[in-house]
């Protein structure tokens, strides 16, 4: 497909720069300056001021500078404000600036490099170079649009579009590609002047559906009259003969029928068919059987391979298990020895341990008595402790239970206090919106003067400087002059009170069901029960901290700690008191003595033991040797074992034949099931069981439809027409040839009209071809093997794309969702702008808030349609939602 990169040169645009000042909500001058030549987006929230902008530079070129319907681009509340845009832009190579100002000052300015054009000559000759015209009296529309209207998209109006606006720019673009071709003009609007004349001859005898009218109707009414009646004469004479002939024929057929039985060699067909599935039933019975026993045989081979393989294994196992045995016996005598030595280590380790343990003895006994008085003492320091923390931990316990008893208020959670919250926002949020439209009133009254405001029977009385929000009539009282009644605008201004009205009573009842005054009291219950939960947390904590296991676990280790101190002091008394004049005892040197004798003889021992660990591990791995050497031995001495290998090998042998066999049997079986097609004998069935009925149906209506004739036969007479029917003729032909005249002229007008139609058809169909190849273009982006046909009046028509089960799927493009018929309108835009590009005509694709409506998958898809058509031509794309717009390679431009 051929694409368009290389385009004429003075058809690029580049929007440079945008300024706007004393504008709706730009009263201070706000610059877009360094738009792209490609892709700008430009982001902001809603009321940001983005539609704002679009409406500027339409106003730039659609409105005259002396037009007084443009109020809408007024300040809100100045009266004396002059709306100025100004516009820096690059066209053919040359440098140009639109300067325009409406209302308070009003003024037009173009500069084309050193050119200068001023006020309608300036805005003559942008119409003339971007395609569009101006309204003759009051504010620009749509039809005045043309090229622009088509590229530029409104917020919300990306689906709607009308291509008659533009057609003839559009027709003249496409001329021009379609070279000195003389029938192109039909295709253009000066060719319907023709058509349209004769249509209006064409109209005087046919309607525009083709239908007889006038003259020609009347002709034709009279001749079909005459008509009828002839051929209600011409049907009473040969009715008759028409019956007598249809009954003669159904008696044939019935006759035929009866000798040729179709019903009975149906049925016939039928059995055959049902014994013909029965026995495909038997094979495949017997072909699942023959499966199942293929499994087995498979199993069973693999189950005498595997017997084969242990026998194989067992010899194997004998003759290292003997090898295993001798090494075993070896090790064990080895180990006989050392068990004697250690032995005789270990017996005289314990003589020395015997004597260290008898000084050792003495020695604790004296040491005892200063150990029993130590240890009173110690016990006595840990109840007095002990003692002290329970009565902390009582302390704590008793406000710990005073902080529980008395809670600061009712509960509030910080759900509960984000959702008053949420509410309170959305009250406001309802104001805000209640506010932004209704009617404002200020005033500015001098000392003394006082006006009274009635609102719905409340009276206001205003002085001084103020403000009040109308959103119902209203009436103010001018003491000495009357009255003004004022009425808001806006329908959507009684639902914003209703929504305003229910915000604040859903946040009253709210605020009642918890028992607050207002969303302050809510933070400060909120606080208090955070600060209340903090001391609860402080005085959990300093309970812990004294008693970390419980106040009853303290309780009982302070009552605990003073049993002990008692138990002390009473066995100190028990082991009586100490000799201050004895020597102190020397209970350390006789514990090391002990211990070194322990260790020697722990030492001994565990050599004794690890020995005889060794000398019964050694015994044991012997012994296990020597058995499964014998048991070795015993398998292979089996008489039976020889013959049990052979029986094997041959019964191998065998499966394996019989799984060859079966495994080719079954696949003839298989082959043979498949050719004989169970599913259209099942078919068969079916068809043979509905066309017995049928027949049989067919015989009785035919049956019925004998004796109705006989019936109606005998009833019916015939009667003499034939002067009747003379008269009738000669006044028909009369008629006919009155109507036959008329029919002439009608039918050379129609055709005339039907040959030019399809000549100027043939050749909007070959200046439609550029159009459908750039739509072609852009469509396989959005989706892939469709295709969108253009209709007469270059709109799109209908869309062609793979449906489900792979057949195409035609529908005309209104039928679409809303999001579809805004992705195409998109994309006809973009075609339209390549064909007016390439006939040198200036574009600019302007998108506020598009694709809002388009899903995930959709969005992304159209964003590589947005991202190609931006390598051609200027786009400036307006957006409230900027994170969907952060993969087009270009920064997102904020407004402030």
């Amino acid at each position: 497909m051929t694409d368009t990169t290389d385009t004429v040169a003075s058809g690029r645009l580049h929007l440079q720069r945008l300024q706007v000042e004393q504008l709706r909500r730009f009263r201070a001058p706000l610059v877009l300056a360094d738009l792209e030549p490609g892709l700008t987006i430009v982001a902001g929230p809603n009321e940001a001021g983005k539609s704002t902008l679009v409406r500027a530079i339409r106003a730039a070129f659609f409105e005259r500078h002396r037009s007084t319907a443009v109020d809408d681009l007024r300040p809100w509340g100045d009266s004396a404000a002059a709306p100025t845009v100004t516009l820096d832009y690059q066209l053919g190579g040359q440098p140009h600036r639109l300067v325009k100002s409406f209302l308070g000052k009003k003024r037009c300015h173009l500069s084309i490099g050193t050119r200068q054009l001023e006020g309608v000559e300036a805005e003559d000759h942008l119409a003339q170079q971007f395609g569009f015209s101006f309204a003759l009296k009051g504010a620009s529309r749509a039809e005045h649009w043309g090229i622009p209207g088509l590229l530029w998209v409104e917020q919300g109006t990306g689906q709607a579009l009308d291509v008659g606006h533009a057609r003839s720019h559009l027709h003249d673009a496409l001329q021009g590609r379609a070279g000195d071709d003389p029938a192109a003009a039909l295709a253009a609007s000066g060719g319907d002047a023709l058509l349209d004349q004769l249509r209006q001859q064409r109209g005087a005898l046919l309607t525009a559906t083709g239908k007889p009218r006038a003259a020609l109707a009347e002709a034709m009414a009279q001749a079909e009259a005459l008509q009828a009646e002839l051929a209600t004469l011409d049907a009473q004479v040969i009715g008759y003969r028409q019956q007598v002939d249809q009954l003669a024929t159904l008696r044939q057929q019935q006759q035929a029928d009866e000798a040729a039985r179709p019903a009975e060699a149906a049925a016939a067909a039928l059995a055959q068919a049902q014994q013909q599935q029965q026995a495909l039933q038997a094979d495949g019975q017997r072909l699942a059987e023959d499966q199942a026993r293929l499994a087995q045989l498979a199993r069973t081979r693999e189950l005498l391979l595997a017997q084969l393989a242990t026998q194989a294994e067992q010899q194997a196992a004998a003759t290292q298990r003997a090898k295993d045995a001798a090494t075993a016996a070896a090790a064990l005598a080895a180990i006989d020895t050392d068990l004697a030595q250690a032995r005789a280590r270990w017996e005289a380790a314990q003589a020395g341990q015997r004597q260290a343990q008898a000084a050792a003895r003495q020695a604790r006994q004296q040491a005892a008595a200063a150990d029993l008085q130590r240890a009173a003492q110690a016990a006595q320091a840990q109840a007095a402790r002990l003692g002290e923390a329970l009565q902390q931990a009582l302390a704590a316990q008793q406000r710990l239970d005073a902080l529980r008893q008395a809670p600061p208020g009712a509960p509030l959670s910080a759900g509960q206090v984000q959702a008053l919250r949420t509410l309170e926002r959305q009250a406001r949020d309802a104001a805000l919106r209640h506010q932004a439209v209704a009617t404002r009133l200020q005033y500015r009254l001098a000392g003394g003067v006082a006006l009274v405001l009635d609102r719905a029977g409340t009276t206001q009385p205003l002085q001084g400087d103020g403000e009040a929000l109308l959103d119902g009539p209203a009436t103010l009282q001018l003491p000495g002059l009357g009255t003004l009644t004022i009425t808001p605008g806006g329908q959507d201004l009684p639902a914003l009170a209703q929504a305003h009205e229910r915000a604040d009573e859903a946040l009253r009842s709210a605020l009642q069901r918890h028992g607050l005054p207002d969303l302050a009291a809510a933070d400060a219950r909120l606080a208090a029960l955070a600060d209340h939960q903090s001391q609860l947390a402080l005085a959990e904590q300093a309970l812990a901290i004294v008693a970390p296991q419980g106040l009853d676990a303290l309780r009982s280790a302070a009552a605990s700690a003073q049993a002990t101190a008692s138990q002390a002091h009473a066995a100190l008394a028990a082991a009586g008191p100490l000799d201050a004049n004895a020597p102190p005892p020397n209970a350390a040197q006789a514990e090391a003595a002990l211990e070194a004798a322990q260790a020697a003889e722990q030492q001994a021992a565990a050599a004794l033991a690890a020995t005889q660990q060794q000398q019964a591990v050694a015994r044991g791995r012997r012994d296990d040797a020597q058995r499964e050497s014998d048991a070795s031995n015993a398998l292979l001495a089996d008489p039976q074992r020889a013959e049990r290998a052979a029986q094997a090998q041959q019964q191998l042998l065998a499966t394996q034949a019989e799984q060859a066999a079966l495994a080719a049997q079954l696949a003839l079986a298989q082959a043979r099931l498949q050719a004989a097609r169970p599913d259209i004998v099942a078919q068969d069935i079916v068809r043979l069981q509905r066309s017995v009925q049928q027949l049989h149906t067919a015989q009785q209506q035919q049956r019925e439809q004998v004796l109705l004739l006989e019936n109606t036969l005998q009833q019916a007479g015939v009667q003499d027409l034939e002067e009747r029917r003379e008269l009738a003729a000669g006044a028909l032909a009369q008629a006919q040839r009155r109507m036959a005249e008329l029919q002439r002229r009608a039918n050379a007008l129609a055709l005339l009209c039907e040959r030019l139609e399809a000549q100027r058809a043939a050749t909007l169909t070959r200046l439609q071809a550029p159009l459908q190849q750039r739509l072609q273009h852009y469509l396989p982006l959005l989706l892939p093997g469709a295709r969108l046909q253009v209709a007469d009046d270059l709109a799109p028509g209908t869309l062609t794309r793979p449906g489900d089960g792979g057949a195409p799927e035609t529908a005309a493009v209104d039928a679409l969702s809303f999001g579809a018929r805004e992705q195409l309108g998109l994309i006809s835009r973009f075609a339209y702008a390549d064909l007016l590009q390439q006939a040198g005509r200036p574009t600019l694709l302007i998108l506020d808030d598009a694709l809002v409506h388009s899903d995930t998958g959709r969005l992304a898809q159209m964003k590589r349609v947005v991202f190609d058509a931006a390598q051609r031509h200027q786009l400036l794309l307006f957006t409230c939602h900027p994170e969907l717009w952060r993969d087009m390679g270009v920064a997102v431009r904020q407004l402030p």
